[in-house]
């Protein structure tokens, strides 16, 4: 007994600092690719509709460089092409049970630029598609500017009368159909967001161009797209603008806060 004791003391120190293993769990090998549909549309071929015919995902994304929209969760989707080019297609599929993330690809060659034909939209917009264009500043009543966190909502912040900054009151934002040319005229300042709402020296671009994108904003609204740093409103909003209202008068427009989250929505007249 004596010489046992020693023994189960060490077996016991031993087994007391062994590590617990479970088994290791098997999972799936990586999925097969995605598969999917591309179409371009015959009534307007810069338009392509996209299908995913997979089974066997729990979740999916598109990827979509130069289109609107650029990023898709849907099943099926349309993407608008304002320009010529080839443009590449991508789902990523994740598998079922942890398996990881397949992707596959498409390639699809747009043939020219969208081209505008003066419609009611687009003469509210630029002045019946005339020469001099149309010009549009914020309104002096209430919720000139209007901030929450989903379209349309007002939670997070609600101008008053008269409540922004003369530089903001001298903005004009100026659609002239010709060209499709877009004119930000700020008299030489713009309030900087990043800065405490500072008016700021700011010179915007002069070659900016514009065009509606149909149906591609949120509950199927139509869309006013400027270039990538081109803003209407706020220097924080944009470049896509959902088109909440449009009359001979009045434009109002939502855009989700650039690099953040919530909604902006902007009420302005015809200057």
């Amino acid at each position: 007994m004596k010489k046992i004791l020693p023994f189960l003391l060490v077996l016991s120190a031993y087994l007391a600092c062994t590590p617990y293993e479970e088994n290791d769990i098997d999972l799936p090998g990586q999925p097969a690719a995605p598969v999917f549909s591309m179409e371009i549309l015959a009534s307007d071929p810069n338009r392509v509709v996209v299908t995913d015919l997979s089974s066997g995902f729990f979740d999916r994304t598109w990827d979509f460089p130069g289109g609107i929209p650029a990023k898709s969760k849907r099943a099926t989707d349309t993407i608008f092409y304002p320009k010529a080019g080839d443009y590449t297609l991508s789902l990523f599929a994740a598998g079922q049970g942890g398996g990881g993330v397949s992707q596959s690809t498409k390639v699809v060659k747009i043939e020219q630029d969208a081209t505008a034909q003066c419609d009611p939209q687009l003469g509210l917009l630029t002045g019946d598609c005339g020469p001099s264009g149309k010009c549009w500043t914020f309104t002096r009543a209430a919720n000139a500017i209007v901030v929450g966190p989903v379209p349309g909502s007002s939670e997070w912040y609600k101008s008053p009368v008269n409540g922004l900054q003369d530089a903001q009151y001298d903005d004009r934002f100026c659609f002239y159909f010709d060209g499709s040319h877009f004119q930000y005229e700020n008299n030489g300042q713009t309030i900087d967001p990043w800065n405490g709402y500072a008016a700021v020296p700011f010179t915007p671009p002069t070659d900016l161009t514009w065009f509606v994108s149909k149906g591609t904003g949120d509950m199927g609204v139509d869309q006013i797209v400027l270039p990538t740093g081109a803003f209407i409103g706020t220097w924080d909003s944009g470049p896509v603008y959902d088109i909440a209202k449009l009359s001979d008068t009045e434009l109002v427009l939502r855009s989700k806060i650039l690099n953040g989250t919530g909604w902006f929505e902007f009420t302005l007249v015809k200057n």
